[in-house]
């Protein structure tokens, strides 16, 4: 909207941030009957949740996150009836190359299979026949049938139709300020066009959670963690299922090329929230340390010259970054490339297409917050994905819709309170 609101709208529920989360909430609350609005400051989806790496996938999930998961895939599948995003239910292929990768995968398998999971161990000749293209000498596998892919943009675009068809308005370009807090109470948001009223509001910003709970002095320990992808024109004799390893990961694209990155080559740069939640983050960064580089630069003058922007009285310049859009590591992509190929012959003269990078918003455990915010009733918290949000988004959304509307569910929503952080109990830190 590029005008105020002549008189303030109300809504059941207001969400700030149009990715596949906020997205989805919208979703699900509609069908329950509410009026629900969603505002992102740019265009809905395009951040991380067009820049994923297109997974809906099971395997390695955290045990906590893993019924989110399963029950993401019926509602995938059904959407898929609806609209053509390039879902299918095409497998997924996890590759140990060596022996402590492979005991890795099965204490997770061991873990996973009192959930009812199923997937299935590969020995080196069944790992030849699902994958014939790959030369490399593994050292085992798993493989999950039910684990699929889809084209993120193209998701997204079709959940922005399929939430406004049914009933959910959707406001582009509208930058949410601050929330609104009256009588101890949420409700609403203030935007660059002006105050919108809600029973009850939803921040489902990524990585802007941060400092949009920062306008009213709640602490969301999170960080940025930036990742780079690769798309090839398109490889004829590639392989189908979803192969993740630590060497490369890749994914058939509806184009016939393939989406490729690499999982241990996550950036973080050193920040002023870098020192302020260290103990927060320190004990997983220990055992995931291999897969994320840190580094230092210019990030650390410039979040510091903006965090003092934001805050509650601030003038909250949200409207000032509509879109993140930061530079792909091309270096990293280029060897990840070089590695693909020299596994897998039918890649050699592939040829790249494009490269891209996006941001993901990680929180100390690596779950989301799928939470309401004890100080302020009506306020609710879903961020904090830590690069799983695609494709456990239909499931996470539904949470949520229960969750605001106080029904029962079974995807344990207690693994994703806010106040398991212990943040903004008595005597927490400032924001």
């Amino acid at each position: 909207m590029e005008k105020p609101w002549p008189t303030p709208p109300h809504y059941d529920v207001v969400l700030a941030g149009g990715g596949i989360i906020g997205v989805c909430t919208a979703l699900f609350l509609r069908e329950k009957g509410l009026s629900v609005a969603v505002l992102d400051k740019g265009r809905p989806g395009y951040e991380q949740s067009s820049r994923n790496w297109g997974w809906v996938r099971t395997i390695s999930q955290a045990m906590e996150e893993l019924p989110l998961a399963v029950a993401s895939r019926p509602l995938w599948e059904q959407w898929a009836k609806e609209g053509d995003f390039g879902y299918t239910r095409s497998g997924l292929l996890s590759l140990a190359q060596d022996q402590d990768e492979w005991q890795g995968l099965e204490s997770w398998l061991a873990a996973a299979r009192t959930r009812g999971f199923d997937a299935r161990e590969l020995g080196r000749s069944e790992i030849s026949t699902l994958l014939p293209q790959s030369r490399g000498q593994w050292a085992g596998a798993l493989y999950s049938p039910g684990d699929g892919r889809a084209e993120p943009d193209s998701a997204m675009r079709f959940l922005v139709r399929k939430a406004e068809a049914a009933g959910v308005v959707i406001l582009p370009d509208t930058a949410v300020k601050s929330i609104d807090i009256q009588g101890g109470r949420a409700c609403g948001f203030e935007t660059e066009n002006g105050r919108i009223s809600a029973s009850s509001v939803v921040v489902a910003a990524g990585i802007w959670s941060r400092w949009l709970c920062k306008t009213v002095d709640i602490v969301l320990p999170q960080l940025k963690v930036i990742a780079s992808v690769l798309r090839t024109e398109p490889v004829a004799g590639g392989p189908d299922p979803i192969v993740a390893s630590s060497r490369f990961s890749l994914r058939r694209r509806m184009d016939g090329g393939y989406t490729v990155a690499q999982r241990n080559s996550s950036i973080t740069y050193v920040t002023p929230d870098s020192f302020r939640f260290l103990r927060e983050f320190m004990p997983n960064f220990l055992k995931q340390k291999k897969l994320l580089s840190v580094r230092i630069g210019s990030s650390f003058v410039q979040e510091r010259r903006q965090e003092r922007q934001f805050g509650k009285g601030k003038p909250n310049p949200f409207e000032q970054f509509r879109a993140c859009d930061p530079t792909p590591d091309s270096k990293t992509l280029a060897r990840t490339m070089n590695r693909l190929r020299a596994d897998m012959p039918v890649f050699e003269k592939a040829r790249i297409a494009t490269m891209w990078a996006g941001v993901i918003d990680v929180v100390p455990d690596a779950l989301p917050i799928l939470s309401p915010v004890a100080r302020y009733p009506g306020l609710y918290v879903a961020t904090g994905f830590s690069a799983h949000g695609f494709g456990v988004g239909p499931a996470s959304g539904k949470l949520m819709a229960n969750l605001i509307t106080g029904e029962p569910d079974t995807l344990g929503r207690d693994h994703f309170t806010l106040d398991r952080f212990g943040c903004n109990g008595e005597g927490s830190r400032a924001s």
